[in-house]
């Protein structure tokens, strides 16, 4: 997440130069949120997963779940993850936008993912709209209040053609 105007503020910089900086700095991370979506929604099998927490975990470390969620993910070929905590009871549950390139198979995912249940939305819809409301979707919990930060894949490496 890019820093907010009162970091920028504490680092020194002047109210114009934070403002401006702070605005620059979202736009593109909003371009290269955008950027991966359109690619994760090229993939075969693009889904929406939903992680939540059973309450005999309530007391695990985040690192733990974080650890857990992207074991989960591995086999995706690219993923973004982020934390958020729910309006109504306030409890911890993760949001991820995965793609895949088979298939996901239930089964070995939630044999990994053993903290809580697994919801799965296969994404059907791969319009600009769509997209937005995707990226509107995991911007609007990674900014709110409560909300923790935002965990993605390293970008797949692009295969140089030899010549």
């Amino acid at each position: 997440m890019p820093k907010t105007i009162h970091q920028r503020l504490n680092e020194g910089q002047n109210i114009h130069k934070a403002v401006y900086n702070t605005r620059k700095s979202w736009e593109k991370f909003v371009t290269r949120l955008k950027t991966r979506f359109e690619r994760m929604l090229e993939s075969p099998f693009p889904y929406l997963l939903t992680f939540t927490i059973a309450p005999e975990f309530y007391d695990l470390k985040m690192e733990t779940y974080i650890r857990k969620i992207k074991e989960a993910l591995a086999g995706a070929s690219e993923w973004v993850l982020n934390e958020d905590y729910g309006s109504e009871n306030e409890r911890l549950h993760f949001h991820a936008v995965a793609s895949f390139d088979y298939q996901l198979d239930y089964n070995i995912t939630n044999a990994i993912y053993t903290y809580g249940a697994i919801r799965y939305s296969p994404i059907h819809d791969r319009d600009e709209k769509s997209i937005r409301e995707y990226i509107m979707k995991v911007l609007s919990h990674a900014v709110k209040g409560t909300a923790g930060k935002i965990y993605r894949s390293r970008p797949p490496k692009i295969k140089r053609e030899e010549v």
